[in-house]
């Protein structure tokens, strides 16, 4: 392959054997690059390379311009900024964004992942600690005494209840539906002629509702009572 410093063969070191130039230089071909030699009419394309090649700068072989990886050694060519996002070349420890250096910048966040693990067992062995004293087994015993209490008290809702207060409660539901009831048919026919069947017969009405809402109530009271 020629060099397009000296147009001579430029051989398999990193310099051309015959001017010096590096590989770079004499092989790639870099969109708007202006060599200052003796070929400032070269055209790459007369040498074996093209605007779509490259030259890898782990090996120094000519390679496609859009490698991910070098086909020759197997480098990442790019890499993506961990904090910005920005895809830039590996050659280069820092993002030429944002200047962050990726190696420093997870050795941080390993560090930070590390700490945050040990702070994590130290609070672990804290508690198992403090589980194991005399104020933390007390506590312990507290808490599981609420707790199994909690459940008695919800299992047994609703098949604790006697004979005599379900049936309170069964008869003062009754009367509560009766006395509203007949509330409402009362109010009904004393508001409108149109609904008043017995007439005269609107404070009796009031009277017996008045009654069983007050025996309803009476009945779910008693209920309650031990």
């Amino acid at each position: 392959m020629k060099c397009s410093n000296c147009g001579r063969e430029f051989g398999e070191g990193t310099h051309c054997q015959h001017c010096g130039v590096d590989r770079v230089t004499g092989l790639a071909n870099y969109n708007g690059y202006n060599n200052s030699g003796d070929c400032s009419g070269y055209n790459s394309s007369n040498y074996g390379a093209s605007s779509k090649t490259t030259i890898c700068f782990a090996c120094g072989e000519i390679i496609p311009a859009n490698s991910e990886f070098c086909p020759y050694c197997s480098k990442q060519l790019y890499v993506t900024c961990p904090k910005c996002g920005n895809t830039y070349s590996s050659q280069y420890p820092a993002c030429n964004k944002c200047g962050t250096n990726r190696e420093s910048y997870h050795k941080q966040q390993e560090a930070e992942r590390q700490r945050a693990i040990r702070e994590e067992e130290e609070r672990q062995r804290q508690q198992r600690e403090w589980e194991q004293s005399p104020e933390g087994k007390a506590e312990r015993t507290y808490i599981n005494e609420c707790k199994k209490k909690f459940r008695d008290d919800n299992s047994n809702v609703g098949t604790n209840t006697s004979p005599a207060k379900r049936f309170f409660i069964i008869i003062g539901i009754i009367c509560l539906f009766i006395g509203a009831t007949l509330l409402f048919i009362t109010i009904s026919e004393h508001g409108s002629d149109n609904f008043r069947v017995n007439e005269g017969k609107e404070l009796e009405g009031y009277g017996m509702s008045i009654v069983m809402i007050i025996m309803g109530g009476c009945f779910l009271f008693a209920e309650k009572m031990d």
